[in-house]
Order: C-alpha cells, then sequence, then structure tokens
C-alpha cells in the first residue's frame, strides 16, 4: 500500500512556495497517495496541478488566510470584514493565539502516514500562514513535517513562540543549507530534527517556455532583468538607484523589471523621479517571465533577505549570470556554481558590483559560456527527498 501523504498550503497563486510544491508534487505523484488540503482554491497555478492528487478545501473561514484583502473585497464582504478584525487584532497580540484558535474551525483529518505544512510561520504581528497550526491540531498522522523557505534569523518570525511551534513537529524541511543554518541559529535546540531538501523544479518546461518567442534586446547595450514580487523586502529601489549611477558613468543600461505586487506604484514613481524614463521598463505580471530572461545579459537580485529563491537556479538553467546581494544562500546557490557575483548587503556595494560587472563584458560573457555548459536537473533534491522520506517510516 502507497505511503499517505497529506500537503497543507494557503493557495496556488503565483509564489516561490506554491512552484516548489507543484513541482515536487509533479515528481512524487504515482509513488504515495498525495491529498492536498487548501485553504483557498484560488490562483494562476491551479491549472498546473498534476493529475492524480486529491485536493480538499478548508472550512470556509480559512479561506480569510488563504486570499488577500483585494480578492476578498471583490468575493466576499463579509470575509474582509472579519480578515480586517482578525489582522488589526494581530498587530495588537500576536499571531500565535489566533491561528491556533482559527485552526479550529477546519475539521479533523485522516489518518496519514504523513502530514507536511508548506508555509513557514510568519512575523508576530503578520496575519497570514496557519499551514503549521492545521497541520499539529487539526490532522491525524503518524509523522508531521513543516517546511521552511525562509531566513527566520532576519525575517522577524525568530520568537519564543514560534521556536514552542516547530518544536512539536517530528521534523524540519529546509530549502537549502544556508536556510538551514539560519534556522539552527534562530533555534538550536532544533539542530537534529532539520534536514535539506533543495527545491524542486521543471527544467524540461522552463527551458520550453523560453524558447517561446524569446525577447530580443538589442546587443548594443546591457540587459539587465529582476524577476520578483515587487514588495520591500526585494530591496528593488537599490537596483535602481544602481541603474541611475550606471547611466551617468556612461553605461549603456537597460533594466527589465517583471512581476506585480504592492510596492509596484512607488517603483515607478522612483524610476521617474532618477530619470530613468527609456532606461527601465516594468512589464507587471507575466505567465512566461523566461521568455524575457533568456537573452538578458544579467539576473539582478538586490533583496534585503532570502531563503533560496527559485529564480537563482531559473536563470543558471537559462545561461544568465547573477549579481545578488548577501542573503542565506547565495554562497551555495552562486558562489560554490561560479553563477556570478555576490556583494554585500548595501546600496553602495549593488552600485559598485554593478558598474564593475558592466565595465567588464568579456566577464559577463565568461559566465554565460561556463554556465551554458552545466545541466540542471533533481537529482539531488530527488535524493534528499527520499532520505527524509525514509527516516519517517513507521
Amino acid at each position: 500500500m502507497k505511503k499517505r501523504l497529506i500537503f497543507v498550503n494557503n493557495n496556488l497563486h503565483s509564489g516561490g512556495i506554491q512552484k516548489s510544491l507543484l513541482s515536487l508534487l509533479s515528481h512524487i505523484k504515482g509513488q504515495y497517495a498525495v491529498t492536498l488540503l487548501l485553504m483557498s482554491d484560488t490562483g494562476e497555478y491551479k491549472a498546473q496541478l498534476p493529475k492524480g492528487i486529491q485536493v480538499l478545501h478548508c472550512s470556509p473561514i480559512l479561506r480569510i488566510l488563504g486570499m488577500s484583502q483585494k480578492e476578498l473585497w471583490r468575493e466576499n464582504r463579509l470575509l474582509f470584514c472579519i480578515r480586517s478584525l482578525f489582522a488589526a487584532l494581530c498587530r495588537i497580540t500576536g499571531n500565535s493565539l489566533l491561528l491556533r484558535i482559527l485552526s479550529h474551525a477546519q475539521k479533523r483529518l485522516g489518518p496519514y502516514d504523513v502530514a507536511i505544512s508548506c508555509m513557514h510561520s510568519e512575523p508576530p504581528r503578520v496575519f497570514y500562514g496557519g499551514t503549521n497550526e492545521i497541520v499539529l491540531y487539526r490532522i491525524r498522522a503518524a509523522k508531521k513535517i513543516a517546511m521552511v523557505h525562509a531566513d527566520v534569523l532576519h525575517n522577524g518570525s525568530c520568537t519564543a513562540a514560534t521556536g514552542k511551534l516547530y518544536g512539536q513537529f517530528d521534523q524540519i524541511i529546509a530549502c537549502s543549507k544556508g536556510c538551514r543554518e539560519q534556522f539552527v541559529k534562530a533555534f538550536p535546540d532544533l539542530r537534529d530534527r532539520v534536514s535539506v531538501v533543495s527545491n524542486f523544479h521543471r527544467f524540461h518546461e522552463i527551458r520550453a517556455l523560453a524558447s517561446q518567442n524569446p525577447i530580443a534586446y538589442p546587443r548594443d547595450q546591457i540587459h539587465v532583468i529582476t524577476v520578483a514580487r515587487l514588495s520591500k523586502e526585494k530591496g528593488i529601489e537599490r537596483a535602481l538607484d544602481a541603474v541611475r549611477a550606471c547611466v551617468d558613468a556612461g553605461i549603456p543600461i537597460q533594466y527589465h523589471i517583471v512581476g506585480d505586487g504592492a510596492g509596484r506604484q512607488a517603483l515607478q514613481k522612483r524610476a521617474a523621479q532618477l530619470g530613468l524614463a527609456g532606461r527601465v521598463t516594468f512589464y507587471g505580471m507575466q505567465q512566461n517571465p523566461y521568455r524575457f530572461m533568456k537573452q538578458a545579459d544579467l539576473f539582478l537580485l538586490p533583496s534585503y533577505h532570502e531563503a533560496a529563491p527559485l529564480v537563482f537556479t531559473e536563470a543558471k538553467c537559462l545561461g544568465v549570470p547573477i549579481l545578488a546581494t548577501r542573503t542565506a544562500s547565495v554562497q551555495e546557490m552562486i558562489l560554490d556554481d561560479r553563477a556570478g557575483w555576490v556583494c554585500e548587503n548595501t546600496t553602495a556595494a549593488i552600485v559598485h558590483s554593478l558598474q564593475e560587472i558592466c565595465f567588464h563584458r568579456e566577464a559577463l560573457q565568461e559566465k554565460r559560456e561556463g554556465l551554458s555548459l552545466k545541466t540542471y536537473h533533481n537529482g539531488e533534491a530527488i535524493r534528499q527527498w527520499n532520505a527524509v522520506m525514509k527516516e519517517q517510516e513507521i
């Protein structure tokens, strides 16, 4: 009999956690009897859900954890008001007790062999998450696992309450070595429970999509691209400052930004203030970002903190060198792989590094040629996953 697994996630919107989850499910379907429990049956990735996965939906009230305020305003004004109230309470009391209370709206499920929470716990004042609480308190399973896709030491979630919550899991899966190191620094008592399972990718699909009408950039300019959610932690305003400095230095640079988010309007305003009209293009959310990436000269991610961005591996897979600020996993994902450059996490360092790279285009070409000789696959991630499942045998 196949081992019964249940994964719990908030939704199937475009995001790193969702993308990695779908890639994982694509690789393990058929090996296990897999159930996916969603707080909200919404998101751009619904059509990509592999066949053969049983999908369950949480209690309707839990949609407030799987949908944004904007979505709820359009769909259900009552849930919008309830979510607004909980968000306000969260800023006063923290999210620990509120999420535990809300989890009891979900009927008990099970039994399963392994229950897996796909989302990490958020900072105390953020009304988000809840998958850890559902797995711990509402699912009957022989073993329970929490996935961590964040630098918990720097994202604000390193609290005693969070450590206590993770301490109730049999195992924690970090998405990179660097992510694991940060988690262990935050919660050293849980060191022996933390394993690494790298993010899964659908490499064949990435390459195929990149070849569908790829953007042909003029070769007399240097084309830098960022693909990211436009939110504060991504630090894109620092990239705009760096592009301005490059223009002032006489560098023929073009900056392409693919993605959307709450910070888009402010970033567009900042680009205008810097006089970057004609130098910076905002493309918004794209179903196929890879066609924008394939022929870019450099991928830039100026984040304040990151775990293990899927887009690093996607860029490498497409042969695009990377410049990134120093965050949790850049050593293993960029430097050890000789895939690009890492600078200190300051605006001045981003400016200096981007200018140096642009002034030495031969180095960009060498990196691109080196990446073209490499083959990226899920072999290591599969080995790591199988090891974790073997540890959970009952």
